[in-house]
């Protein structure tokens, strides 16, 4: 699998260029969300038609979830390049993008984008834990805590991750995990967010927190004396394993989207099971891409629960159940689940690779498609310049 590091460049030297798609921008380093950031790149087309530029452009918003507020600031950020992507009146626009939502489609209905979606975190996750297939995986481990929950930033859309914390602390099982949270920095304010009236936590859940960790006065932490999970692409095996269940804190949980990043594929590659506090459906979808999850051992009903404190709860409540039961009990689960744990394991490394390679050059084609309906002559783009066979060949290996 090729590394993340050239994702846009082999994206483009594979299907871009010979689509005659000339320009793009992309956040660069991984992970920035500062407009600034953009790096905007503008190839020649081929020399055959050098004098006739065809202006066709990507706008590649993969590396976190479309979220309206982020569009209305790009648009009025003169700093930025995408206002010159979003007014333009080129050919074609395309938005390469990572969630399915009805706030993608809006978009680009409204700024007159072709829509190009593909599961980018699952190619960063095959890059970034592309070693620990080459390990001995270990399906049985000693754990010592029932579970594992690890949070970084828990501010605006995050803030989830109080109430989350709030509730191990309420049910009385928070010494039962391994936790990390932390309580004040440049990114992270408790009472900020609880007297913030723009915040997404409920009123009840504004309470639960400020009954339990507005008193704090140190962080949750891991393994260190700073809080775990600054990097959320770092997986430390070791304290993966150091705990049967790992609760997953995934980016998305309020807005209505399909959204899953490398964070739960932590502990697939960890042979963990895992329980994702993530927005309605995302388990579902993690199961379209061919993973199983654990049903027979715990309720996952929590994945179709619309009301955010209802599915927080649903998820401490059978947190609280596994606590409640014996390290013995536990084992006899752990042991019940060894097929589930390698399937997923060898799945991750397997076919999962060639799903998502299919997808984004399936897709990439499909949108060319769309692209071409109606028009003819010179406008048409090249879409027989690609051999796309032959690139899902090129791309899983």
């Amino acid at each position: 699998m090729f590394s993340l590091e050239k994702f846009y460049s082999i994206l483009s030297d594979n299907l871009l260029a010979p689509s005659d798609i000339n320009e793009y921008c992309y956040f660069y380093p991984f992970g920035s969300i500062n407009f600034e950031n953009f790096m905007y790149v503008d190839k020649f087309p081929s020399p055959s038609k050098i004098n006739n530029k065809i202006n066709n452009r990507i706008l590649f918003f993969d590396q976190e979830p479309l979220l309206e507020s982020t569009v209305s600031n790009w648009y009025f950020d003169t700093s930025c390049v995408v206002p010159y992507f979003l007014n333009s009146m080129k050919k074609t626009k395309i938005l390469a993008n990572s969630d399915i939502s009805t706030t993608t489609i809006n978009f680009c209905k409204e700024y007159g984008f072709y829509n190009w979606y593909y599961f980018f975190h699952g190619f960063a996750a095959l890059d970034w834990y592309r070693d620990y297939q080459y390990l001995t995986p270990k399906f049985e481990n000693q754990f010592s805590k029932v579970f594992i929950s690890l949070n970084h930033l828990m501010t605006k859309n995050r803030s989830y991750r109080l109430s989350l914390v709030a509730n191990y602390i309420e049910k009385n099982i928070a010494s039962k995990g391994v936790i990390s949270l932390p309580l004040f920095d440049q990114y992270n304010d408790i009472k900020g967010e609880i007297f913030d009236p723009n915040s997404l936590l409920s009123l009840g859940a504004k309470k639960l927190i400020a009954k339990h960790l507005i008193k704090l006065d140190r962080p949750f932490v891991a393994d260190c004396n700073s809080v775990n999970g600054t990097f959320s692409s770092k997986l430390d095996l070791s304290l993966e394993q150091s705990a049967l269940w790992s609760v997953v804190s995934e980016t998305i949980f309020y807005q209505d989207k399909l959204h899953l990043t490398e964070k739960i594929f932590k502990p697939i590659v960890a042979c963990r099971p895992f329980i994702l506090v993530a927005a309605v459906g995302n388990l579902a979808y993690l199961k379209s891409y061919g993973f199983k999850t654990f049903d027979r051992w715990i309720d996952e009903s929590y994945d179709l629960e619309p009301n955010c404190d209802l599915r927080i709860k649903k998820i401490t409540d059978e947190l609280a159940r596994l606590c409640q039961m014996s390290f013995e009990e536990l084992r006899v689960m752990e042991r019940e689940m060894q097929e589930v744990l390698e399937y997923n394991f060898y799945h991750f490394y397997g076919k999962f690779k060639q799903i998502i390679v299919n997808e984004l050059v399936d897709n990439f084609h499909n949108c060319l498609y769309r692209a071409n309906n109606g028009r003819w002559g010179d406008d048409l783009l090249p879409i027989g310049n690609v051999d796309y066979e032959q690139v899902k060949e090129r791309l899983v290996k």
